[in-house]
């Protein structure tokens, strides 16, 4: 019997359909530095009104347009738009934006918690479980792939000086939103995951691939630490503001 597809990965750079395919038609050139948001509509809005920036581009897709933003940073401009939830629809945008110039990532996002964490909470990913299917085809098969990097300790040498405790964990990156089984929480939690989400291994993966740095920054939401119990609580809406802010000031200081 042989083994499943998604074990046979092909390291060729190129595609039938590759991720700057439209680049005669569209002349987008994205400044290197990008905060990948997934963060709710309402607060990026918020968030776009302090600061100068402009429309630079949108990325089409068939349940609507996402608007990619220039933002200024005082003296330094930043790549700025919403991610997609999902490791698919989050890799698509991601390898899209680096197709167009993108080479520095910070991803802020939420994350259920396995552990006893409060919400709210800022952790930085160091390790992630690939759960997901996106990562194979981007990274040979394994069961874990790496964030660390000498970006990354900038990133958290930036969270330091921001009055920010960095707190590192192994994530575990699941497709399945409500195949968080049991068994599942109690295999990873032993495995060392502390946290849940539905990205992390993917956007990894396609940035080493593409070779650009790439962190991410994630903030405690829902808890699953109980098992016979899911907590809701706030799902993070509280650090939306608050992580918007920090990426920001992490990418114009890296």
């Amino acid at each position: 019997m042989s083994e499943p597809f998604l074990m046979q990965f092909d390291p060729s750079p190129s595609a039938v359909l590759d991720p700057n395919h439209e680049r005669t038609e569209l002349d987008y050139h994205f400044p290197k530095k990008l905060l990948f948001a997934f963060i709710t509509s309402e607060a990026i809005a918020e968030f776009l009104v302090g600061y100068e920036h402009q429309e630079i581009g949108v990325f089409e897709c068939f349940e609507g347009p996402t608007k990619i933003y220039e933002v200024q940073l005082e003296n330094e401009k930043i790549t700025f738009c919403q991610a997609k939830i999902g490791a698919a629809a989050a890799v698509e945008l991601l390898d899209w934006l680096i197709g167009y110039g993108v080479r520095q990532v910070i991803a802020i996002g939420s994350a259920g918690v396995l552990v006893n964490l409060p919400e709210n909470y800022f952790l930085v990913p160091i390790r992630a479980i690939r759960d997901e299917g996106t990562s194979f085809h981007y990274a040979s098969a394994d069961n874990f792939i790496s964030l660390e990097s000498p970006y990354l300790r900038r990133v958290e040498k930036l969270m330091q000086q921001n009055n920010f405790k960095v707190k590192e964990v192994t994530t575990w990156t699941t497709d399945g939103f409500f195949r968080e089984t049991p068994a599942k929480v109690k295999q990873f939690k032993e495995l060392g995951a502390s946290c849940v989400e539905m990205e992390c291994a993917a956007l990894a993966a396609c940035a080493n691939f593409r070779q650009v740095d790439f962190a991410q920054i994630l903030f405690t939401a829902d808890s699953l630490s109980d098992l016979e119990k899911h907590e809701d609580r706030g799902w993070g809406r509280e650090a939306h503001d608050i992580a918007l802010q920090l990426g920001a000031q992490i990418l114009f200081k890296i």
